[in-house]
């Protein structure tokens, strides 16, 4: 049977697992209750705006668990569609969210049956990897690794923002007539990155263009002078409603203080003292806020699972080749033998070509492979969020053969990455 919104299938005697309808009012208000239940009444407009609202309601999927004996909805989870830029490359990637049971049901591995729906879905409509902003540890039972930055917590005394005089810059809240310019300096400001978020006009304004802000919906402003828009930025708050989430295109010292200006305005009510801001660390507000005396408070991540390996490397093929060719190892003929210690990966390279990607399930043979890193830990090699290096550091069984060491650190060098959400 088709996996569509409609499917039905009965799990044993006691549960039956679906994916909810478009326009089924009852089954919708169901899961609101079970995710208002679980997560709390704050989820309530999200949860609506994201089921009824969102510019790709239609591929947005629910799925659920049915108490056969109550009939009632007991555990769900969702699947929200991105797309994002991996280097030069577009991937379908989905975003697991809404995850809860109710407690009674919690034990009965619910979630992981709901988790394999999603992944066959995955598998038949070609989504390439899956990212959650979840709870620390949980995911990992399913496969997942914290292998992507999601954001980096800094503390800042509005006492230590500069009062320069910047009224030659002006910040306006941005409208519809805006969109095309924000979206030529977004793609501008994302391109020094190897993963981010592909521009997607709706979702952007979905997402970004609200009067008002939160955890789930954000504000974008111009700075301008002289009547002409040099920059843009977003404004709202952190995935957990704890810090202020700014986002920047390109911008110079100047107009870092004057965001940093506009946001002491705004925040000093709630905390005159403390500033507490969600900005990612490899960027240029990140640098100013630490140059003026602002500490890290923490930082947290992306968890990710690529369910199937030989797809991804099939997909960015491309990238591969060319990072050979622009190295030493031009014209590289060679199989690479690459391990989780459950699977392997055979690239093999004819003329700095792969020819094909191949899988061999089990435990490697001592000694049979270039690079073995354990489980989901090998996603922030391939995905760049970490060199060989940083990894065998944190973890022993992370190996390397010698004489593939660089080769391995061509193929899979260390990326700034700054992927985001439009949910």
């Amino acid at each position: 049977m088709r996996l569509a919104k409609g499917y039905k299938r009965k799990l044993n005697q006691h549960f039956s697992i679906h994916i909810a309808e478009n326009y089924k009012k009852e089954e919708f208000q169901e899961i609101l209750a079970l995710n208002v239940k679980v997560h709390g009444e704050s989820v309530s407009d999200y949860f609506k705006h994201i089921f009824l609202n969102h510019p790709r309601k239609e591929d947005i999927l629910f799925l659920y668990i049915k108490d056969s004996n109550s009939n009632k909805i007991v555990s769900s989870i969702s699947l929200w569609p991105l797309e994002w830029r991996i280097g030069s490359i577009n991937v379908l990637v989905c975003e697991m969210g809404f995850v809860g049971t109710l407690e009674k049901y919690r034990g009965k591995e619910l979630i992981v049956e709901l988790n394999n729906l999603y992944e066959r879905i995955m598998a038949e409509k070609g989504y390439i990897i899956s990212v959650i902003r979840g709870i620390p540890y949980y995911y990992r039972k399913l496969g997942y690794e914290f292998a992507i930055p999601l954001d980096h917590r800094m503390f800042l005394s509005p006492s230590m923002i500069p009062q320069d005089d910047l009224e030659f810059l002006k910040i306006r809240k941005a409208n519809l007539d805006d969109i095309d310019l924000i979206a030529n300096k977004y793609n501008q400001y994302y391109e020094n990155f190897f993963i981010s978020n592909l521009f997607d006009k709706n979702c952007y304004i979905s997402k970004f263009f609200n009067d008002n802000y939160n955890a789930f919906k954000t504000s974008t402003y111009l700075i301008e002078t002289g009547g002409k828009t040099i920059a843009y930025f977003t404004f709202g708050k952190s995935y957990d409603n704890l810090a202020y989430d700014i986002k920047t295109s390109d911008i110079n010292r100047e107009y870092g203080i004057k965001i940093l200006q506009f946001t002491k305005e705004i925040t000093s009510i709630e905390n005159p003292d403390q500033i507490n801001l969600a900005v990612r660390e490899d960027t240029d507000l990140a640098e100013l806020i630490g140059e003026l005396g602002g500490t890290t408070n923490n930082t947290y991540g992306w968890q990710v699972k690529i369910p199937n390996l030989k797809l991804y490397l099939e997909k960015i093929k491309y990238i591969l080749e060319n990072r050979i060719f622009n190295s030493n190892f031009q014209g590289l003929t060679q199989d690479l033998r690459l391990s989780n210690y459950k699977t392997t990966i055979i690239l093999s390279f004819k003329n700095g070509k792969i020819s094909i990607v191949k899988m061999e399930k089990g435990y490697p043979k001592e000694g049979s492979c270039d690079l073995q890193i354990p489980g989901s830990l090998l996603f922030k090699l391939i995905l760049g969020d970490m060199s060989f290096e940083e990894i065998n550091h944190i973890i022993k069984d992370a190996m390397i053969i010698h004489k593939s060491r660089e080769i391995i650190d061509v193929l899979f060098p260390k990326e700034n990455l700054y992927p985001d959400t439009y949910y």
